[in-house]
């Protein structure tokens, strides 16, 4: 999974039948400390209601998407998993 910020929603007059009932939204990978990564954003289904701002844990796996959405024909490999309030690093 990948710690991400979201930045935006993404609008679509038309979309495929199995993405119709989920938001997308767009996503860049964040450091622990919440500093951006040098890496692309990202486009993800959303089914856990996250908005602009939030800090999410995003998955990157086919067969994750397909068990969410309880469907094999979501053409898609990305969605948020959880919608993260806060966390604790331990220092070794």
């Amino acid at each position: 999974m990948i710690l991400c910020k979201v930045i935006g929603t993404l609008v679509a007059t038309q979309k495929d039948r199995e993405l119709r009932p989920a938001k997308l939204l767009i996503v860049k990978p964040i450091n622990l400390d919440g500093s951006f990564r040098n890496e692309r954003e990202i486009i993800v289904i959303d089914t856990q209601d996250a908005g602009e701002g939030d800090m999410v844990l995003v998955a990157q796996e086919g067969a994750v998407v397909e068990q969410v959405m309880q469907s094999d024909k979501v053409p898609a490999n990305t969605i948020v998993m959880a919608v993260v309030d806060g966390f604790d690093v331990l220092e070794r």
